[in-house]
């Protein structure tokens, strides 16, 4: 009676063992998988949010410097100086058009696609009134291109700065809720891995446990065949 008590007892802790095994397999493949999608959200922060910002500044600066080229050709009137400003004008133009792309290419959450297309539209407005300011500047008429400089082209500026504006929020918005969701799955991992500790520790018992039970089942057996 006793040997198979014994039989049952240890057949019992190793189905244990088996569990609490299988737990920490189980334990062991959340993990991993959380601290990758930990990794990609930390990713993101950088790629989508922290370098896009970056750009969205850099974007801004050259508008910037685009508005006072043109007002430097509106006060210039040598042609050699207009044709240079000109050129710099299109070449911080180029700039735009390369960091443009590049944030198109970035994640972009609807309100920023909704953003980013204002943003466009706004810029084609921006460059149709410069170019015309640019062209009344070039032909003689300062009074005419000087007036729509501080009309049109204000209105203009200030419809193109609202969604870059925008943007520029929606950065650091977005960028806030990833990092605030990384920090929770960290909290989760580190209540994980306490539980995967303690898991350690009821398998090295019943390791313990079962190789006790294994002795035992060794001295009961020769006894009973003694008797038999």
């Amino acid at each position: 009676m006793s040997w198979s008590f014994q039989i049952k007892q240890r057949d019992r802790i190793a189905l244990a063992l088996a569990a609490v095994f299988l737990i920490i397999v189980l334990a062991n493949w959340f993990v991993n998988y959380s601290m990758t999608q930990v990794s990609g959200q930390f990713r993101s922060v950088y790629e989508d949010r922290l370098v896009p910002a970056l750009d969205i500044s850099a974007m801004q600066e050259r508008y910037y410097q685009n508005r006072l080229l043109v007002e430097e050709h509106l006060l210039s009137q040598d042609p050699a100086l207009q044709k240079q400003l000109a050129q710099e004008i299109r070449a911080n133009e180029a700039e735009l058009d390369s960091l443009v792309l590049k944030f198109k290419h970035t994640y972009l959450t609807s309100q920023e696609q909704q953003d980013l297309q204002a943003f466009l539209q706004a810029d084609r407005q921006f460059r149709d009134t410069q170019q015309a300011i640019l062209a009344r500047s070039h032909a003689g008429d300062k009074p005419a291109a000087t007036d729509m400089y501080k009309k049109e082209g204000a209105q203009a500026f200030q419809q193109l700065l609202e969604p870059l504006h925008a943007l520029s929020q929606l950065q650091e918005k977005v960028g806030h809720e990833l990092y605030a969701n990384a920090e929770r799955q960290m909290k989760s991992l580190k209540v994980l891995s306490y539980l995967v500790i303690a898991l350690a520790v009821i398998l090295a018992l019943l390791v313990g446990t079962l190789m006790q039970t294994s002795r035992k089942l060794r001295n009961v057996m020769p006894q009973k065949f003694h008797l038999n």
